[in-house]
């Protein structure tokens, strides 16, 4: 497979979700469900999901997929951190469970589905 194009799509993937984690804003106040809880704890969960999945087609070893795995989820606490310094976010616990369960769950669907994506993905990088 193309691992050098996915790896490039990962790069531009994490670089897209640390820009939209870090900017000022948070959505409008009629998306809250209650304390913690938007439409974007859904986003937050996507986004990480999409990040394993990519992590794991970038890297073939296990060593190296389950570092991936563990820097997304640092990636996520460290942005959910960040987000404090940034006017009008906050920093969110309920985030931060929320982006690790996403990594959790593309890790899942990608030890049961990976090897379909992956021959999915050699059909469509041909």
């Amino acid at each position: 497979m193309h691992t050098s194009k996915i790896r490039l799509a990962l790069v531009f993937y994490v670089l897209s979700v640390v820009l939209v984690s870090l900017l000022p804003g948070g959505g409008p106040s009629l998306w809250r469900i209650g304390k913690g809880l938007d439409v974007f704890t859904l986003v937050h969960f996507l986004a990480y999901s999409g990040m394993a999945v990519l992590a794991l087609l970038s890297f073939g070893s296990r060593t190296a997929q389950s570092l991936a795995l563990l820097s997304a989820v640092g990636l996520g606490a460290l942005l959910e951190w960040g987000q404090s310094f940034v006017p009008s976010r906050e920093m969110s616990l309920i985030d931060q469970i929320v982006n690790t369960l996403g990594v959790l769950s593309g890790a899942l669907f990608f030890r049961y589905q990976g090897h379909a994506l992956m021959d999915w993905l050699r059909s469509c990088l041909k």
